[in-house]
């Protein structure tokens, strides 16, 4: 119950040191309009 929202935050959200202060989601390539489709 509440891992879904924290494994959102963690992916899409929080930035990650090891890659630059960017989230995760981020190393994925999408472009704007997947990432609005997916990010919803």
């Amino acid at each position: 119950a509440d891992l879904t929202p924290w494994l959102h935050r963690y992916n899409w959200h929080r930035p990650h040191a090891s890659i630059g202060s960017m989230p995760p989601i981020s190393r994925l390539g999408l472009t704007r309009n997947n990432l609005l489709r997916l990010h919803n």
